[in-house]
């Protein structure tokens, strides 16, 4: 499973003042913890940062890539100076996120991937919107990749994000995104699916709990990237162990690593136990 550590996002209110005050402490640290928690990327949002966003995501990757040499970024932005600013600084091959089916904003990212040559998350939007239609989505998932083939993104480079939709506004949202992973996978083997997961819980109390067992579910359908905060310890133990359980963990190594590195110790110690 690749995790995409979400947690530095402008929409975050301690990020955006991090990032306007450039307090390289506070971004370090989430950078650090989310890095040593098992992302293999960093997704760096600086939406908020409005006219100055390019000079920030430039700050921030730099910064980044500095303190952690090893780390790669998820270049999260709608403005293609951002993008570009991002593509620039960062050391070694990022991963984008994202493209759509848009046509302008097709137009005005492709020549930066031709040039770049960065992965690439692909939403299943289109310029008629955000369909409810599981084909219509699908449809666009694979136009997209298609097109990215076509400008020499390898499979394997190729992340397409069906859109996870809240089950409290439509019952059938989960069912949908699941067979739309089920079908990407089957019909272009290599291929990667990725989501936003916690958009699925959005409404509802428990929404860790929620979040949690939907991942489940997206794996067993194919799902091998999430955004997700990789903090969220109990949810880092259940990817582990379903990875495991579908046949992905060669002699359960990466299990009983975790097991033995205490990974899988999540319940709070009752304070008569503690004393």
């Amino acid at each position: 499973m690749i995790i995409i550590g979400e947690r530095i996002n402008s929409t975050r209110k301690p990020i955006t003042a991090a990032l306007e005050a450039r307090d390289a402490d506070h971004i370090l640290n989430e950078a650090r913890r989310q890095w040593e928690a098992g992302a293999a990327y960093l997704d760096v949002n600086t939406a908020m940062m409005r006219s100055a966003e390019a000079e920030v995501m430039t700050w921030v990757i730099e910064l980044i890539q500095d303190e952690l040499p090893e780390a790669l970024v998820a270049i999260d932005s709608a403005n293609p100076a951002a993008v570009e600013a991002g593509f620039k600084a960062h050391k070694g091959r990022p991963l984008l996120n994202s493209i759509n089916g848009e046509k302008e904003r097709m137009d005005a990212l492709m020549p930066l991937i031709r040039e770049y040559n960065p992965r690439v998350i692909g939403l299943t939007i289109d310029d008629g919107g955000i369909s409810q239609d599981a084909d219509n989505r699908y449809r666009i998932g694979a136009e997209l990749i298609e097109l990215l083939l076509e400008n020499k993104i390898s499979l394997d480079d190729i992340f397409v994000d069906p859109l996870i939709f809240p089950v409290s506004a439509e019952l059938q949202a989960g069912n949908v995104s699941l067979a739309i992973i089920r079908r990407l996978q089957q019909n272009y083997p290599g291929v990667h699916t990725v989501c936003g997961l916690s958009n699925i819980s959005f409404g509802l109390p428990e929404r860790k709990l929620i979040n949690q067992v939907y991942m489940i579910l997206a794996m067993g359908h194919g799902l091998d990237a999430a955004i997700i905060d990789p903090l969220d310890r109990r949810m880092m133990a259940s990817i582990i162990t379903t990875t495991t359980l579908l046949g992905q963990d060669r002699v359960c190594r990466n299990f009983l690593k975790a097991y033995r590195g205490g990974e899988f110790n999540l319940d709070p110690v009752p304070a008569t136990a503690a004393e």
